[in-house]
């Protein structure tokens, strides 16, 4: 209930974060109990975050694709490779956490010294481009903005090294960023509409890095709306199959 209800203050998006609690606690089973109180304490927290003025992000997305034989083809490999994305940001934060307790024993001096490295590399590279959360790169993505083609990999390093750290801040939020960021890149490569990748990346690359099938689904209802549900059903199902 509770972190069912802090997803939802956050995102607002109640139906998405009523099912990512029920699908985190325990892969692979929902517990049916619990989906009544996880839904009431989900839309009271989303409405609650709304009247105290927390603005929520949200995106039209007007732009669609007929699902014919190349564009179903070129949808199962973009969805492929977010699930890829999504699980390798998962394995390699698993092996780094463990990677640099086993080398800095001492939890305060292994925040400090990488601290230091990262302020140092995190300013280098494009003067803090891929500090914070990714919000500025998830805006870009849905705006037209400036995409480059490394983006979704120096966010995807950089956030593994801060959390490998000991600093812990968002994981939702950046692996958004890492999605929407590699998906307008996917668009370009494959010649698909930009925004409505950028969209399926934002979605299946946190499903897949956090091993959840129906909250993603539910998230790209709730921000982007219904008019590619069907287009978000089959490559959030890909993306989790190939996690």
């Amino acid at each position: 209930v509770g972190m069912a209800a802090g997803f939802a203050g956050l995102f607002q998006t109640p139906l998405a974060a009523t099912f990512f609690a029920l699908e985190v606690l325990v892969a692979g089973s929902l517990i049916y109990e619990a989906l009544l109180p996880v839904l009431t304490a989900s839309f009271v927290a989303s409405f609650t975050s709304y009247f105290l003025g927390l603005e929520k992000f949200s995106a039209t997305i007007d732009e669609t694709i007929n699902l014919n034989g190349s564009n179903i083809f070129k949808i199962i490999i973009v969805a492929i490779l977010f699930g890829i994305v999504g699980g390798v940001f998962a394995k390699l934060l698993e092996v780094s956490k463990k990677f640099f307790a086993s080398k800095i024993k001492n939890p305060i001096k292994k925040i400090f010294i990488m601290g230091c490295g990262l302020s140092i590399i995190l300013l280098l590279i494009h003067f803090g481009r891929y500090s914070g959360l990714g919000t500025n790169l998830i805006n870009a993505s849905f705006s037209n903005g400036k995409i480059y083609s490394y983006d979704w990999a120096f966010k995807i390093i950089l956030t593994i090294l801060t959390l490998a750290a000991g600093y812990q801040g968002g994981e939702v939020t950046p692996l958004f960023s890492i999605g929407a960021s590699l998906g307008v890149v996917l668009a370009s490569l494959f010649g698909l509409p930009s925004l409505l990748i950028a969209a399926l990346g934002y979605i299946a690359v946190f499903g897949s890095a956090t091993n959840t099938l129906l909250a993603p689904i539910f998230i790209g209802i709730e921000v982007f709306g219904t008019e590619n549900i069907i287009i978000f059903v089959i490559v959030c199902i890909i993306a989790y199959v190939f996690n």
